[in-house]
């Protein structure tokens, strides 16, 4: 009977102990916040502009950068939420020109609703940019 408790009392501080050295392990990874800096975004589900859409996300909105771009594509996370961003609607600094700040009070009249925010956010993703030839 001893060393049965000597055992399971092994087996509770081996436990213990690789848990934490999990967990320290986990919050040592460097993650790199990157903005979102277009009127709405969205957050795909595969790295590509025609994936399912997870999400929509406002200018200013902060997300953490996992890895390096994949086909123009940044693995990225925001609370519970992962899935892949255009490397077009991302920066590095926060936006200073966000219109739903510098007009708020224009967005807060025209009650827009989260279909709205859908399609606004799918034309910022199917949106060619660059120069006209």
């Amino acid at each position: 009977m001893e060393s049965i408790k000597k055992t399971i009392l092994i087996l509770l501080f081996a436990t213990q102990v690789f848990g934490q050295a999990k967990s320290d392990k986990s919050s040592n990874v460097k993650k790199t916040i990157y903005y979102v800096n277009t009127v709405y975004s969205q957050l795909h589900q595969n790295p590509s502009k025609f994936s399912r859409v997870l999400s929509t996300f406002e200018c200013g909105q902060p997300f953490y950068v996992k890895s390096a771009p994949l086909s123009n594509f940044y693995n990225v996370e925001y609370s519970n939420y992962q899935g892949f961003m255009s490397v077009d609607v991302l920066s590095k600094t926060k936006p200073q020109e966000c219109w739903q700040d510098l007009y708020r009070r224009f967005f807060d009249n025209i009650e827009i609703g989260v279909t709205e925010i859908h399609y606004w956010g799918r034309l910022q993703d199917l949106l060619r940019r660059g120069e006209s030839r």
